[in-house]
């Protein structure tokens, strides 16, 4: 057991999160067919298991004995590391999710005559923890010591930087898995791909960067901390109530990042059958489908931390006014981790809940809403809320030190966000509309470039001879 208390927390930490995550991805599909039935008045799956809470387990081994199949002429190498990146990509992202804030741990060591207290107190604390404080003398040669580390797998300054950056890598999984599969439908799917995810990163990362000016920060635990307060006493200071229209944006964008219906234009059934994944088979493309289910808990959890205060919740406040994600309690901690998976949950339901109630865009639609809405829209909102909070804060002493806003200015953003989407509202109606991309074209000597009209009469006897034929057919039976 010696060795066990030497193990950073981060590798438990890690453990548990990647466990509970994988474990979600398998339910993922089971709630997906859920949410349809419940859309659709069906019951849904429910003969595998008690309630059917087996069915994820009869899909994986149904997935895992299904002959692995791969078409002559495809590229070996390439058709195999597609899905492999995919699911690395979206594990990498997970490393800076700030599952449960800080955790503050004080514990005992025991010092030798002439060693140094400081040193042997930093090299008695886990890898990535801090020293909080000095050492204090509890009796002769033993020292009490207080450290605290975040309860995340890896607490980077930079943390939003590198999500966007290592989610952004998934469209290589998409465009190379339709380049290997030498099917003109596959690549044509992981063209469409590439367009879509390119095209909604800009107004995702416009978004982002208004979250980052209000915040100045790009660590994902310190921004879900500065939400960890109230205005007023009532309201929670949740980004979301500041910032509506970034936060539908944002949560669109995701749609668009996750290929997730009404954007799933790289797999479109009418036009392009399977899409980037037609010649995929057995776990290959089980590796393909669990990664849209592991990029969406991914997506929705960063949704969390920057709009909905992560593991925020009414009694889960540490006792420190200036820092209360630091706690000292594991029960505290545990409650935040649950606090912030039902949050995740909730935004994946609302995933599930779009693609059964919308109908999917055409290609050229989905273009135009992002190069004509939102692109103009987020910048639009960036300048605005950088404009707005230097006149309401500039001198502001509170907002400097903390970096948190107060409930005034969180009015004003608010207003400042309703009166964009109004002036977008008039502005659509005053522009000039967008070319007719998708109109009708006519073809000289086509016997479908008019319909016929019938001659007077002609409908009339038509009905009269179904009439007398399904009343033949009355009499008989």
């Amino acid at each position: 057991m010696d060795w066990l208390s030497v193990i950073p927390p981060f590798v438990y930490i890690a453990l548990v999160a990647f466990g509970v995550v994988l474990v979600t991805v398998a339910y993922l599909i089971l709630l997906e067919r859920k949410v349809a039935s419940w859309t659709q008045d069906r019951i849904g799956p429910n003969r595998v298991g008690p309630w059917g809470l087996l069915q994820p387990l009869a899909d994986g081994l149904k997935m895992f004995f299904k002959e692995d199949y791969r078409p002559g002429g495809t590229d070996k190498v390439l058709f195999t590391t597609a899905p492999a990146a995919m699911m690395l990509v979206v594990i990498v992202a997970m490393a800076v999710i700030p599952w449960g804030g800080v955790h503050r741990v004080e514990t005992q060591i025991s010092v030798a005559a002439g060693q140094d207290v400081l040193a042997a107190a930093i090299a008695s604390i886990p890898m990535n923890a801090d020293l909080v404080g000095e050492p204090r003398v509890v009796e002769a040669g033993t020292y009490g010591i207080m450290y605290e580390y975040a309860f995340q797998i890896a607490d980077l300054s930079i943390g939003l930087l590198f999500l966007v950056a290592v989610l952004s890598l998934a469209v290589y999984g998409v465009v190379v898995g339709g380049w290997a599969s030498n099917n003109k439908y596959s690549f044509i799917g992981g063209l469409r791909a590439t367009a879509q995810m390119i095209s909604y990163e800009i107004p995702l990362g416009l978004c982002l960067l208004t979250i980052v000016v209000m915040t100045g920060t790009l660590d994902l635990g310190q921004i879900v901390e500065k939400q960890a307060h109230y205005w007023g006493g009532v309201i929670p200071a949740w980004n979301v109530f500041a910032q509506p229209l970034a936060f539908l944006m944002f949560l669109t964008c995701i749609h668009a990042e996750a290929n997730r219906s009404p954007f799933d234009l790289a797999e479109a059934e009418q036009e392009l059958v399977g899409g980037y994944h037609t010649e995929y088979t057995s776990m290959r493309l089980g590796l393909l489908l669990l990664s849209e289910y592991a990029e969406m808990i991914v997506t929705s959890s960063v949704c969390v931390a920057l709009f909905f205060g992560g593991w925020h919740l009414p009694g889960l406040l540490g006792p420190d006014a200036q820092h209360p994600a630091v706690t000292s309690s594991w029960v505290v901690v545990l409650l935040r981790c649950a606090v912030y998976f039902i949050k995740v949950l909730v935004v994946i339901f609302v995933f599930m809940w779009v693609r059964w109630s919308m109908p999917r865009f055409r290609f050229d639609q989905l273009m135009m809403l992002a190069w004509r809405s939102f692109i103009p829209l987020s910048l639009v909102v960036l300048l605005a809320t950088a404009i707005a909070l230097y006149f309401a804060v500039a001198q502001d002493e509170s907002f400097r030190s903390l970096r948190r806003i107060d409930g005034y200015t969180a009015l004003l953003l608010f207003g400042v966000n309703i009166g964009l989407l109004l002036g977008a509202m008039v502005l659509s109606r005053v522009l000039p509309p967008p070319p007719l991309t998708n109109r009708r074209i006519g073809i000289p000597g086509s016997r479908f470039s008019h319909t016929p009209v019938p001659a007077a009469g002609e409908v009339e006897a038509v009905v009269q001879t179904k009439r007398e034929f399904l009343v033949g057919v009355s009499n008989q039976l």
